[in-house]
């Protein structure tokens, strides 16, 4: 009996006909988290595609409203990404779930930014980490917006 590993049985049941979905929406959710800084990446998720219009979950509504802004850069960067285009992108501050639990760090500084007090950047009013705050006076989206930190995309 050969031995097949689980990933590639994946991608060969993937590559059948009628499975182009599953394989679109995984190359969706890469391209965001390629798209987007991990600040923004850990704060949304691909949400459903349908039409050409993709919608992307948030955690706040601010940050919502911040992505919409910048939709349109977004979509052409997650169009040279994909094969199937994305005509629209809508970000709505419903049916968000973290994948992860884990924190990704951002900068290589001593204070860890995954405490577990839930605080109000005072910049945005958007929910952040009190290590956020107490790293950057402000959360992390605007400490991205500031040039304080890098990141992929500029809010």
């Amino acid at each position: 009996m050969s031995s097949t590993s689980i990933s590639a049985i994946a991608i060969e049941i993937q590559n059948q006909p009628g499975w182009e979905g599953v394989r679109d929406w995984g190359l969706i959710i890469q391209a965001w988290a390629d798209t987007v800084s991990p600040a923004i990446a850990e704060r949304s998720r691909p949400k459903s595609y349908s039409r050409g219009i993709l919608t992307i979950a948030t955690n706040s509504s601010s940050l919502a409203h911040q992505l919409t802004f910048g939709r349109q850069a977004l979509c052409r960067q997650l169009n040279t990404r994909l094969i199937a285009p994305i005509d629209e992108l809508r970000f709505v501050a419903v049916g968000f779930n973290s994948y992860s639990s884990t924190p990704t760090a951002t900068t290589s500084q001593s204070i860890p930014i995954d405490s577990g007090t839930i605080v109000i950047c005072s910049r945005c009013n958007c929910r952040a980490r009190e290590g956020e705050l107490v790293r950057w006076d402000v959360c992390q989206f605007c400490a991205i917006d500031l040039g304080k930190i890098g990141g992929k995309f500029k809010i």
